[in-house]
């Protein structure tokens, strides 16, 4: 019998179960994807706050003349509203990004649900994320609240936020937002501090083809940059520009011209990075006084008094200075030739030789020095790859100060100084000797820089120093340098080395001993004038403690003849100090110098304080000469003139240690007391120990050098009527220099290039004779005023201060062990 056919209704039966499974999965899937949704949406930030939005702006440091000098924070930024930012370049990035930007089609704005399908099928073609399809709407949402990591969810999120801010802020708010948020690579962010990194100006003063070139950055900030690949960079430039065309906004005569164009980009660093000592200092104090958020993320502008110019010739003739004497070039004492950085064989070799930096060196070039990697070297000349970047070669000339050790005989071939592989220093090349004028017995040699300079041999100094350079009036810091390099040691000696001035200190007690009037008061009318005639003879003297102090002076030798004040401060004898010192008493000298800025517990109260005991910073110095330049007013030193937030507003800096105080109106020391010291600082410059600072060749400066005991501590301080400078020259851990070092010799040729510059444009007036001087008539044998009819000569003396008529008596040596046993 033939089986029974089943019913149509059981036939299909399973199909009807198989279609409510399905219809019941669809409905869970949309259920839960719209609970998901839900759900991600309550998490999704307000973005109502973006209407107010202002970007976190860096730290921008200025420069006297307005030129920026330092850049300092996470990103660089350049705050720009959409009305200055022109049209064509916001073209250009919505035809690169986002061409339906001003649609009305809901299907193209905020999200494009096309570009979105299109994106699918390319990932799912590739199994990989590789292709994203955010709109500008999107792309802001993605920048301010999510993260770059290419998820679904995020993605949903994306999408999402995009409604919100589309529903919150106008399109214009939107591109705003854009063009001023988005990475364009080199750690530049918003298409201004784009435009500045890449081509050193501002966005309207981009071409055509300029701006599609930062245009077609967002897609790919690394692969499409134009200074790592022109190539590539111009291949996107070009789409950015074929899109611009078709979506109406250039014309094909403007589209062939951009075309054409080659793409001229380097990258301008944003800031110069000069005067990173001074830069420095004013971060760490604005990060200590308002913490590191608001001091790198609001925009605060700090405008200083750094003369570019004149910080420029301070770095530069520090560093100069420092290496000839590492090199010897500028001491008496031969200095040793330490020999390559390293020895580079094979592969390490050939890759110097093309530019790749060793690893050895530091991140960056010291000062003004550049590496070379030496390919040969024979006889007459070795060939050295500067940085890869091109071939020089050096002469004995350029290494004969190289000595395998102090007493080493000066090399007769390159080769026996260089090798095949050695890894050196150069510097551009300078004359090893230029002496100046006068007195030879010094021996102090200004370099100079030939005509066509080559490179030369150097290495990098152990030495140390600084230079702090005022505006003797106002107190407006022009220049400070605080080091060989700031690249290798950040530690600023110009604010922070406490150093003994050696005979630097002299003025300051030569100015009590000429201040009658303060001497008097203090019950001593034994006053000095630069006539008076101090003894060159030995000095024994017997402290309260028991110890002997026997001063000497700097050549081991006395003249056993008197000398009038002003050429002992000239030629820097010390032991005549030491009796002006003993003369006027310690406890009237130590609080008379004071007046000149000094700390009382910086001061010692020993007899060897007018010789320099004490220790004092460069800045402190500077400060102290400034009141002999301005005629008697002590300024503070500033820094700072003043500090704008992001909106314009000031902050006070009334709590900064070098901010902007106003001038003093009240002299510190009469102003004759200034002019005398000045006047007998002049002869230091004319036939003292100063006086290779003639090749100046003008008529207003005076000054002093200080060498310390030991040989430890070198500096020069000089003035004219508006500007002071010191230089000091020593090693950080105090060690002496070498038996020849002095102040003439290590620290004076690096005042005189510095003042060289900073003078260029200072009229050569000379200093002003203040009423409070007379001129008058002395006997130059006995330094007292000349009889009636008596010839003598003719100097400037106090008013009220003349020369007495018989020589002042000097205490006895036992009165002041007297006055002693009352110190100690």
């Amino acid at each position: 019998m033939p089986p029974r056919p089943r019913p149509p209704a059981q036939r299909h039966q399973w199909w009807r179960w198989l279609a409510l499974i399905v219809l019941l999965l669809g409905v869970n899937l949309i259920a839960g994807v719209g609970i998901w949704t839900w759900r991600l949406w309550q998490q999704l930030p307000a973005v109502s706050a973006l209407q107010d939005w202002h970007p976190a702006e860096p730290l921008r440091i200025y420069a006297e003349n307005g030129q920026l000098l330092q850049v300092i924070g996470p990103q660089i930024r350049y705050a720009l509203p959409l009305q200055k930012i022109p049209l064509r370049l916001q073209e250009a990035f919505i035809a690169a990004e986002n061409a339906r930007f001003y649609s009305h089609n809901p299907i193209y704005y905020p999200v494009s649900y096309p570009g979105i399908v299109r994106a699918a099928w390319v990932d799912l073609v590739h199994l990989a994320p590789v292709q994203g399809a955010s709109t500008i709407t999107e792309q802001v949402a993605r920048n301010f609240y999510l993260t770059r990591k290419k998820t679904i969810t995020r993605k949903m999120a994306e999408i999402l936020l995009a409604y919100k801010l589309a529903a919150h802020l106008s399109r214009a708010q939107i591109l705003d937002l854009y063009l001023n948020k988005i990475y364009l690579g080199q750690g530049a962010y918003g298409v201004q501090a784009a435009a500045r990194v890449y081509y050193g100006k501002d966005v309207d003063h981009l071409s055509l083809a300029e701006m599609a070139t930062l245009a077609g950055l967002p897609a790919a900030p690394s692969a499409f940059n134009p200074i790592r690949d022109p190539k590539l960079a111009r291949m996107r430039r070009n789409y950015v520009l074929r899109r611009m065309e078709k979506c109406g906004y250039i014309t094909p005569a403007a589209l062939g011209t951009a075309l054409a164009e080659p793409i001229r980009t380097a990258y301008h660093a944003p800031a110069s990075n000069m005067a990173p000592y001074a830069t420095d200092w004013i971060r760490q104090w604005l990060e200590k006084q308002f913490g590191p958020d608001f001091t790198y993320r609001h925009g605060l502008r700090v405008y200083t008094t750094i003369h570019p110019q004149d910080q420029r010739a301070a770095d530069r003739d520090m560093a100069v200075g420092l290496e000839n004497y590492a090199m010897g070039l500028d001491s008496l004492d031969p200095k040793a030739w330490r020999g390559p950085i390293a020895q580079l064989r094979g592969a390490a070799l050939r890759q110097a030789a093309a530019g790749q930096r060793p690893a050895i060196l530091p991140p960056h070039d010291p000062a003004n020095l550049r590496w070379g990697a030496v390919l040969e070297a024979g006889a007459r000349r070795a060939t050295v790859a500067l940085e890869g970047q091109s071939t020089v070669h050096l002469s004995l000339r350029d290494v004969d100060w190289a000595r395998s050790a102090p007493e080493g005989r000066i090399p007769t071939a390159v080769d026996q100084v260089l090798q095949r592989g050695d890894l050196i220093w150069l510097r551009p090349y300078v004359t090893a000797v230029s002496a100046g004028t006068g007195n030879p017995v010094w021996g102090t040699k200004v370099w100079h820089t030939p005509r066509h300079p080559g490179w030369q041999l150097t290495q990098i100094p152990r030495v140390q120093g600084a230079l702090v350079s005022l505006d003797s009036h106002s107190g407006a810091i022009l220049a400070m340098t605080g080091g060989f390099s700031y690249e290798l040691s950040h530690f600023d000696r110009a604010l922070y080395a406490y150093r003994q001035p050696g005979s630097g200190f002299k003025p300051f007690v030569y100015a009590a001993a000429m201040d009658g009037a303060a001497m008097q008061a203090a019950g001593n009318p034994s006053f000095l004038t630069p006539v008076s005639l101090i003894k060159d003879t030995p000095l024994t003297v017997r402290l309260a403690d028991g110890q002997v102090y026997q001063p000497t002076n700097y050549s081991k030798r006395f003249s056993h003849t008197p000398f009038p004040v002003w050429e002992d401060l000239a030629d820097s004898h010390n032991v005549p100090s030491v009796r002006i010192l003993l003369h006027i008493g310690i406890p009237y000298a130590v609080s008379y110098v004071q007046r000149f800025g000094f700390p009382a517990r910086q001061i010692p109260r020993v007899p060897s304080m007018v010789l320099g005991a004490g220790d004092f910073t460069p800045m402190q110095i500077a400060r102290a000469y400034a009141a002999f330049s301005s005629g008697g007013f002590l300024p503070k030193p500033y820094l700072i003139s003043r500090i704008e937030t992001a909106n314009g507003g000031r902050i006070s800096l009334l709590d900064c240690p070098l901010g902007y105080t106003p001038p003093p109106r009240e002299t510190a020391i009469p102003p004759g007391v200034a002019f005398l010291l000045t006047r007998m600082m002049e002869r230091v410059i004319r036939g003292g120990t100063g006086v290779a600072a003639q090749i100046l060749h003008r008529h207003d400066l005076a000054g002093k050098t200080g060498t310390s005991n030991g040989e430890d501590n070198a500096w020069f301080t000089g003035y004219n009527p508006r500007i002071v400078t010191t230089v000091w020259v020593g090693y950080d851990n105090n060690q002496g220099m070498g038996h020849w070092a002095a102040g003439a010799r290590e620290a004076l040729p690096i005042w005189v290039h510095y003042m060289k510059s900073a003078l260029r444009k200072q009229p050569d007036l000379g200093f002003f004779q203040p009423p409070d001087v007379v001129r008058a008539r002395y006997d130059p044998q006995t330094g007292t005023l000349a009889d009636a009819g008596q010839k003598g000569r003719e100097g400037y003396f106090l008013a009220g201060c003349l020369p007495p008529p018989t020589p002042p008596e000097f205490p006895s040596i036992n009165a002041f062990i007297h006055a002693l046993m009352h110190i100690f």
